[in-house]
This record gives C-alpha cells, sequence and structure tokens, in this order.
C-alpha cells in the first residue's frame, strides 16, 4: 500500500517497502499514477486543500444530511460559488458529528486519472487526521482526559482539535501570521483564554516552520521538531490506520 500527501505544490510520496526513506516529490497525483500502474494508495489530503465549518460541530446523534446542508452553506457564503462542488467528507464517534470539505481536489478527475492507470484509491483523508491518531498513540493521557487539545501544523495552516475522553470533539482550521513558532504561541495562547485554562496541556505536532528547530518558546508539549517541509519519518503514514 502506497501512501501520498497531496498539497497546493504537489504531493508527498511514501514507498511502502522503505520505513527509513524520506518522501519523493511527484509534480501531482495523476504524474504518480503513471509512474506506478496497478497499485493501492492512501491519499491524505493536507490543510491547503481542506476546509471546516466555523461553527461547532453537532452532536453525535443530529441529523447528518442537515449537518451537510448546513456547512455546504457556510462554505458558500464564505467562499462564493465554487464551494457548491466541494466533497464532503463526515465523521462521527460517540462524542460528536462533524464534517470537512476538499476544497482543492477534483475528486472525479482524480478518480479517473487513477483507473486510467489502474490505480486503486482506498481513501482519501485529511492529514490533519492522521497526525491526531499519532498525537493519541504518543500521549496515552489525551485518551482518558474530560478535554485535550491536539494542535497539528502544516506551516502557516494549523488544524486545532478538541477531544472528549479521547475522542475527536471538534476541528477548527487557523491561519498563522507566519509560519513561525511565535506566531504558534499567539494562536495557543488565544485558545487558552477562550477555554479559561480547562483541559490537559496542547499537544502539538507538525512540519514547515521556518524556525521549528527549537519550540522551547511554546507553552505547549510539542512531539518531535515542527521544521522541515516534509512531515518527519516518525510521522510518515503507514499502510493502515485505525479509526477512532
Amino acid at each position: 500500500m502506497h501512501a501520498l500527501l497531496a498539497d497546493a505544490e504537489g504531493v508527498w510520496a511514501w514507498a511502502p517497502d522503505d520505513a527509513h526513506a524520506a518522501a519523493t516529490r511527484p509534480a501531482s497525483v495523476q504524474a504518480w499514477c503513471e509512474t506506478h500502474p496497478g497499485c493501492d494508495v492512501r491519499l491524505w489530503v493536507a490543510a491547503q486543500l481542506t476546509r471546516s465549518p466555523d461553527r461547532p460541530h453537532a452532536a453525535a446523534h443530529d441529523d447528518e444530511a442537515a449537518l451537510r446542508s448546513r456547512a455546504r452553506q457556510e462554505f458558500i457564503d464564505r467562499h462564493g460559488r465554487v464551494a457548491a462542488a466541494w466533497a464532503l467528507a463526515t465523521w462521527k464517534n460517540d462524542a460528536a458529528r462533524g464534517v470537512c470539505a476538499l476544497a482543492g481536489i477534483d475528486l472525479n478527475v482524480m478518480n479517473r486519472d487513477a483507473s486510467r492507470h489502474g490505480v486503486r484509491v482506498q481513501s482519501v483523508v485529511p492529514w490533519w487526521y492522521h497526525a491526531f491518531l499519532a498525537a493519541k498513540r504518543c500521549v496515552g493521557a489525551l485518551n482518558q482526559a474530560e478535554q485535550g487539545q491536539v494542535c497539528v501544523v502544516e506551516g502557516a495552516h494549523v488544524a486545532w482539535i478538541t477531544t472528549t475522553r479521547g475522542l475527536l470533539a471538534d476541528v477548527q482550521q487557523r491561519a498563522l501570521e507566519t509560519a513561525s513558532v511565535g506566531a504558534l504561541q499567539a494562536v495557543i495562547t488565544e485558545a487558552a483564554v477562550q477555554r479559561n485554562g480547562v483541559g490537559t496541556a496542547t499537544v502539538v505536532l507538525g512540519q514547515g516552520l521556518a524556525d521549528g528547530a527549537s519550540t522551547r518558546g511554546l507553552n505547549a508539549l510539542v512531539l518531535g521538531r515542527l521544521d522541515g517541509q516534509q512531515p518527519p519519518l516518525w510521522l510518515r503514514p503507514s499502510a493502515r490506520e485505525a479509526r477512532h
């Protein structure tokens, strides 16, 4: 099983037979498919190409169709009629139900290109979700705390995830003023004020901060370094991903 991470510049690609190799940089999903005919692939999507609603997510028992309709209208109000064609993906667990949009990928075109080369796309999932699961594996306290915070950094894009007893309860996407530790600390401070200090320490992971090699200035638990243009090797996607 191959893994690709699509962003605004192209894709990062990991080979399944070398757990220690850095990702390569094909020009696009289509270019990768041309050179890997007949393969299975999981596609992860960077924050640049996804959108989340500003309004709070719904309770787990709320109607999915109504949630999708509200999210669609919010995306159209905020981004214009182009958002009417965005593919929506929903998630649900015992704590909440939510939705996000693929704003930078035309799934129909991508699947058509993949089929032309016999490539089987097994899943299309936001990258922040992969990083969220990695944070839960690394920080056991996230699975027991009544409320937790996970911040997934992708350069100047941040996914701010709230958990309830380890379950995904909400995700909001935020833009940093600059791809720097100082700008990230400003967002962490703002979030702490909003929740009045309630919850566990914020867990931060990701890549793309210009000065992210040193994160001593962050008031958070940082997993690994936050610099580098591609995800660090320890965060590379695996062939199988647990669902939470």
